[in-house]
């Protein structure tokens, strides 16, 4: 492009390259001291017959700055270009990838996943257990009475020797006792205002101030119960045998028939 709008421009101002050819019999020295002669004019066939180059549009210069051209066979240097006003706005500078790769898919900032809390340990704590309520304590066992306690019964009583009477609160004013050979019971008798009297079933029989169940066991008459009534406190002394066999019934049985209120 540059050697092309050289030999434009020579063109446009009439200038050829076309050296003059030497006239036959002239003087070398009067050519080199003189005017060219006469006939070294130019003539318009010769500026016509160099090819004239299809003239090339250059852009126009731009107003107030002036474009000198290189020397022939240079490239002409690039010139600088004014630097761009620095902006206030701040510049997200993006990497293009390498030719013939795509370019990465832009990584979003991920939320995390709200995570499940496990549940915070608690320390186990100490249990405060009430006591257990005591249970109150027995009482202790009634003692047997002595000689002057059976003496001031509301009844009287023949008691073989190794026996025993215990007394047992029965409710208000009322009493029993047990007549005991060790541990084991041979006979009841209930004090008091009203008894359950009868227990047994059997023939009553009323003797003596007092009713009486008789049972009759083979070629036996026993008398199970007896009853005492009392126009003074305790209104009732009722008198039955345990559950008692052989030996120790007849024994019962005799107990209760020697028995009378006071």
């Amino acid at each position: 492009m540059p050697m092309i709008a050289l030999a434009a421009a020579l063109v446009i101002s009439g200038q050829t390259t076309t050296p003059p050819a030497q006239r036959p019999g002239s003087n070398l020295t009067r050519d080199l001291n003189s005017a060219p002669p006469s006939g070294l004019a130019t003539s318009p066939a010769a500026s016509t017959a160099v090819s004239t180059p299809t003239p090339t549009t250059t852009p126009a210069p731009t107003p107030g700055a002036t474009q000198a051209l290189p020397p022939i066979g240079q490239t002409p240097a690039a010139s600088p270009r004014p630097a761009p006003a620095a902006s206030s706005a701040p510049r997200t500078t993006q990497t293009l990838p390498p030719i013939g790769q795509s370019p990465a898919a832009t990584t979003r900032p991920q939320t995390p996943a709200p995570t499940a809390t496990a549940p915070q340990a608690t320390a186990p704590r100490p249990t405060t257990t009430a006591p257990a309520a005591t249970p109150p304590a027995a009482a202790p066992a009634p003692a047997a009475l002595n000689a002057a306690a059976i003496a001031a019964l509301p009844f009287s009583i023949q008691l073989p020797a190794g026996l025993t009477i215990t007394p047992a609160r029965a409710g208000a004013n009322a009493s029993i006792y047990r007549v005991q050979r060790g541990d084991q019971t041979l006979l009841m008798i209930y004090a008091g205002p009203s008894s359950q009297f009868p227990i047994y079933d059997g023939e009553t029989v009323r003797a003596g101030g007092r009713a009486s169940i008789v049972v009759t066991e083979g070629s036996r008459r026993l008398a199970m119960e007896h009853l005492f009534q009392r126009a003074a406190d305790p209104k009732e002394i009722h008198v039955w045998i345990a559950s008692v066999e052989g030996a120790d019934r007849d024994l019962a049985e005799r107990i209760g028939q020697s028995i009378d209120a006071r």
